[in-house]
């Protein structure tokens, strides 16, 4: 009989945190909403970095199509300093160049070295510095959100700059760079890049002018190392949480706000024009505005959970009981995120997006239903309030 009453004691006991542990999931159950291109941004002495490769290059002049492929590649080092503004975007200038070969058939041209060769043309040689500063553009970052963990991402850059020859006769021209930098994470502070880089320079950068307009080029690959300064990387903001019965509580406290409100109105409109009441009949007066009017959405997004859908099933229920009323629908977004143009597209889509339900699948009239933008506001206190859509009656 001992047994009998400890086994079933223990069986109640197993029973009770069975039940508790199941309405703790249930009561507990939150919204947890993170965007994957959202990051906080960080001072100017933030995510600076410092580069330097080494690699070879070819010089393509007007008359370097003479010489062997192997005569004409020459080495470059490059060494850059930068910064990146946000995980897609950052600035650099880098110091690149090194030595340059080139092929004329004047003797008396530029930087010519040693007599004629057997086809009668002569080798050109000098040193040379390509200061440029470029705008770099991280792909991987700008199309799939911000990864610190990311292995490789690919890196196109554009800009300009100015070419300076240290051996005479001194020449200055302006330059075109742009290129793509392979980067492979080796560490949180170090990168692995394989840079490949094409430059245009003015034609006179080899001392040889051909047709107007004379250009020249230059295109090389380098391999080289990016270190970070301690202050490096992008936080993501702390995701939003709110339980349930938090949301639960918010969407009745603005119901009761929304209709205070409208019993406020209702007053006011009575005390201007009183209402006559035969004495033989009773006027009920009903609250066309029906609850629940409050849609909430998710950060950046115009779509219905099905939390959502099955309100607006409730409400579309009510709007029956009163085909004469119409309704605006007023949709929110948040201005603490996105830009003022992307707020005022996203509240407008949002309100459509429940008008479109509300007629499609639950047949409420279109021309009872108006929709309106809020835009990005502010005023209904947390920030997941102000994604929101309400829903309001036009006429009392």
């Amino acid at each position: 009989m001992k047994k009998i009453l400890m086994l079933l004691a223990f069986a109640g006991f197993v029973s009770a945190a069975s039940a508790q542990q199941t309405m703790t999931v249930t009561e507990y159950d939150v919204i947890q909403v993170q965007d994957k291109y959202q990051v906080i941004t960080k001072p100017f002495w933030s995510n600076w970095f410092f580069s330097v490769g080494g690699g070879a290059q070819m010089l393509f002049g007007n008359n370097d199509h003479i010489g062997k492929f192997k005569d004409r590649v020459t080495p470059t080092i490059n060494v850059s300093l930068g910064k990146w503004v946000t995980p897609g975007f950052g600035l650099r200038m880098q110091y690149s160049g090194l030595q340059a070969k080139g092929f004329t058939t004047s003797e008396t041209a530029n930087y010519v070295t040693g007599g004629p060769r057997s086809d009668g043309s002569y080798k050109q040689k000098w040193d040379y510095m390509n200061l440029h500063g470029d705008l770099m553009i991280n792909l991987n970052a700008l199309f799939g959100g911000y990864n610190p963990d990311r292995v490789y991402e690919i890196i196109p850059y554009i800009g300009a700059g100015w070419a300076h020859s240290y051996s005479r006769p001194h020449v200055n021209t302006a330059t075109f760079n742009a290129g793509i930098i392979n980067r492979f994470r080796l560490s949180s502070s170090i990168d692995l890049n394989l840079e490949l880089s094409a430059t245009g320079l003015e034609g006179k950068f080899d001392g040889e002018h051909g047709k107007s307009p004379d250009y020249d080029g230059i295109l090389g690959a380098t391999l080289g190392l990016t270190f970070y300064f301690p202050n490096h990387g992008f936080k993501r903001p702390m995701p939003q949480i709110i339980s349930e019965i938090e949301l639960a509580q918010m969407r009745n406290q603005m119901n009761q706000m929304a209709a205070a409100n409208m019993e406020l109105q209702q007053q006011l409109a009575n005390a201007q024009q009183p209402v006559e009441v035969e004495e033989t009949e009773a006027v009920v007066v009903t609250d066309t505005n029906i609850a629940p009017r409050t849609v909430f959405f998710r950060i950046g997004s115009d779509a219905l959970t099905p939390q959502e859908e099955m309100n607006l099933s409730y409400l579309a229920n009510k709007m029956k009981d009163f085909p004469n009323t119409t309704y605006t629908i007023n949709g929110y977004a948040d201005s603490a995120t996105g830009t003022p143009a992307f707020n005022e597209k996203l509240s407008l889509e949002r309100a459509q997006v429940v008008k479109n339900l509300l007629v499609s699948k639950y047949g409420i009239s279109a021309d009872r239903l108006k929709v309106a933008a809020g835009g990005g506001v502010d005023k209904f206190g947390q920030p997941i309030l102000n994604r929101v859509v309400l829903v309001e009656s036009s006429q009392q």
